[in-house]
């Protein structure tokens, strides 16, 4: 019985750890309710909006986003788009997009407010038009891996 024992929890043990170390994620708040997130891979890193403490939330921008600024109203980012999951999340660094998120505006996904993808020089007029041209990237990360 004490060597059916010892073989259970060498299983249970062997069990729990096989998995310990295989994911990686890593997130950093934006403002708010936005955050700079990434699971397994950094070449996923997206914005998304949390809709309660529960850890729920939707993707704003998807992966790769590789710069991020924001004030009281406003998150601009750069983002390359990559081939997703299915093709391990293989960064086109020959794209950038360009994304505004009016965060006084956004309540639910039915609601939100996001201007993109945009090219650079159009996110430059409507940065001019939303008074937000002097909104610098503050949180910068490497743009490709």
């Amino acid at each position: 019985m004490k060597h059916k024992t010892i073989i259970i929890l060498l299983l249970i043990l062997t069990t729990l750890t096989s998995c310990f170390g295989l994911f990686d994620s890593r997130s950093e708040r934006i403002t708010g309710d936005y955050i700079l997130i990434w699971t397994d891979f950094q070449e996923s890193q997206c914005v998304i909006k949390e809709w309660d403490s529960s850890g729920g939330g939707e993707t704003i921008i998807p992966e790769y986003v590789f710069a991020v600024g924001h004030n009281d109203d406003y998150i601009i980012a750069k983002q390359h788009p990559t081939a997703g999951f299915e093709g391990s999340y293989k960064i086109n660094d020959k794209i950038t997009n360009y994304y505004i998120i009016d965060i006084k505006s956004n309540t639910r996904k039915t609601d939100l407010n996001v201007f993109g993808p945009l090219t650079k020089d159009k996110f430059d007029i409507l940065r001019n038009e939303l008074k937000i041209s002097t909104l610098e990237f503050d949180m910068i990360y490497p743009d490709n891996y």
